[in-house]
């Protein structure tokens, strides 16, 4: 695998960490609010610079990062307050 490949792979764990801790919320749970400390301690690293930016939040499908909370279920409804915070709203069923 090259160097690029491993990266790749890199990128993709932390996120299906993510995608995963989403999952696991139990079904009544319909909002959800983190904090970046929060976000890092479940990918394991910090999360990108791009991330101060609501933009890197929207909820699109063609990020790997997006992908990992909307097929969990999710949507984000932006960061809160000056940032460092991003509230998440589960999906109704048929929601893409």
């Amino acid at each position: 695998m090259t160097s690029g490949g491993r990266l790749q792979e890199r990128r993709s764990l932390k996120y299906i960490r993510l995608a995963a801790y989403l999952a696991k919320q139990p079904s009544d749970v319909t909002r959800l609010s983190m904090s970046f400390p929060e976000f890092e301690a479940i990918l394991g690293e910090t999360l990108p610079e791009n991330a101060r930016f609501p933009s890197w939040w929207r909820n699109d499908p063609r990020k790997m990062h997006s992908r990992a909370w909307l097929t969990a279920g999710w949507e984000t409804e932006g960061m809160v307050g000056e940032g460092e915070r991003v509230d998440f709203v589960r999906r109704s069923d048929g929601d893409i």
